[in-house]
């Protein structure tokens, strides 16, 4: 995915000022990424990273249901009933793929 939103450098006209309980965190937050540890929706994680992953998930979840739109369009020219019962199943998988990936996004504070 896209990772432009997310800039690392500090802008030059604002300084950053971090205190040392956030340096600390950022280097236990650094850490466990780089032993391939998992973070948690709860866990601490830099604004940027929180951001950029809720981001990155609302752009899949609206990818899934804007999937489930053309489909939906053919449910009423379907030539049998079994046909309308596999586009019906088809939409509701991909409605229910971008409702698993909102309800993610809000596990992160959306």
């Amino acid at each position: 995915m896209y990772t432009q939103a997310m800039d690392t450098a500090p802008k030059e006209d604002a300084p950053v000022v971090r205190s040392l309980h956030d340096a600390e965190l950022q280097a236990r937050f650094d850490a466990r990424i780089d032993d391939g540890g998992f973070i948690e929706a709860k866990d601490w994680m830099p604004d940027n990273y929180r951001r950029t992953l809720v981001r990155q998930i609302s752009q899949h979840a609206h990818s899934e249901i804007v999937g489930m739109l053309p489909e939906g369009n053919w449910i009423s020219r379907a030539p049998t009933l079994k046909r309308k019962a596999i586009l019906l199943a088809k939409v509701q998988d991909e409605g229910g793929h971008g409702l698993y990936l909102y309800a993610a996004a809000e596990t992160l504070g959306t």
